[in-house]
């Protein structure tokens, strides 16, 4: 039981320590005069990203790239068929801001330029150097769009991301978050593979469904918290952003630590299921910039069908 033990407790740390960098890292940026929209397009969709940036990142240094490439893949497939199919069963998700309409195709191209690299079964330093130019030129391009945005879009995000509080306490709230999600890392990347042989199942396989539930708790409690304000610009923006910076960011720091062996039931599985479900989000940024309980319902079987074909014998 000792690892499962080892895994659950750097989820709860992983899931605290995100809350924590958020909470300080957001209103340290509003102390210091930034714009609440930045802040909730690059901070807080960032912020409920560390997890995954610190597993991918510990996993690939020990060796466990299956485990890195597993969570990342099945964070970005939780994130949309599961988070956002949650959330619309709350409440249905509607969105006004026009730079969703241009950041679901990124996100698209994103997961394309993954397959690509992916598909001589390797990620290397090189393609992690390309990933992380990719995510910069992605920053670049969300400050300017946030400028470009009307000013109720700047009020749903002020509502979200308070003011308030000391530097000190926004500096301290920031450095205690991040070294609680490092030593959380730590945790789950050992109890993760520790589990994975006790129970005769691949690194793959755990990455892309309990590791990839785990670090998607942060975005999961963003969206769920967003759903019920009736803040569906946030709740999209932070798992499209989410999923951007998991392919940009986490695979390419992860492989510039350590280039990544890519299996090649990723390639013919699990890295299409991926673009498929990205691909779903499309038609709703579109046409109506709504998404209905019905839809909600139509994401969650697509997920569990997901699953399902996961848990089925090789």
């Amino acid at each position: 039981m000792t690892p499962i033990i080892i895994f659950v407790l750097g989820l709860v740390a992983l899931y605290v320590g995100a809350d924590l960098m958020i909470r300080g890292a957001s209103r340290l940026a509003r102390k210091l005069g930034v714009n609440a929209l930045v802040i909730g397009l690059t901070v807080v969709a960032m912020g409920t990203s560390m997890p995954e940036l610190l597993v991918g990142v510990v996993a690939a240094v020990r060796h466990s790239p299956d485990i890195t490439i597993g969570n990342v893949i099945g964070s970005n497939i939780a994130n949309i068929a599961l988070i956002l199919g949650i959330a619309a069963l709350i409440r249905p998700i509607r969105v006004q801001m026009r730079l969703l309409v241009r950041e679901v195709p990124l996100m698209i191209f994103a997961s394309l330029a993954f397959y690509v690299f992916a598909l001589d079964g390797n990620l290397s330093r090189g393609d992690g150097l390309t990933l992380l130019a990719g995510f910069v030129a992605y920053t670049l391009y969300l400050l300017e769009g946030a400028r470009r945005e009307s000013p109720a879009i700047e009020v749903e995000y002020q509502k979200f991301v308070p003011a308030g509080g000391t530097l000190f306490s926004h500096v301290l709230l920031t450095v205690v978050g991040l070294g609680t999600l490092l030593a959380g890392a730590h945790l789950v990347v050992t109890g993760a593979a520790e589990v994975a042989r006790m129970i005769g199942i691949s690194e793959l396989a755990i990455g892309l469904t309990v590791v990839a539930l785990g670090t998607s708790l942060p975005e999961l409690a963003t969206a769920v918290a967003a759903s019920i304000q009736d803040e569906g610009d946030i709740l999209v923006g932070n798992v499209v952003g989410s999923n951007v910076f998991n392919l940009l960011a986490v695979l390419g720091c992860a492989s510039l630590a350590q280039p990544l062996g890519v299996l090649e039931e990723v390639i013919k599985v699990e890295a299409p299921v991926m673009l498929a479900v990205s691909i779903l989000v499309l038609p709703f940024v579109w046409t109506t910039l709504r998404l209905t309980r019905l839809e909600g319902g139509i994401l969650l079987a697509a997920y569990t069908a997901f699953v399902v074909l996961l848990a089925l014998p090789s």
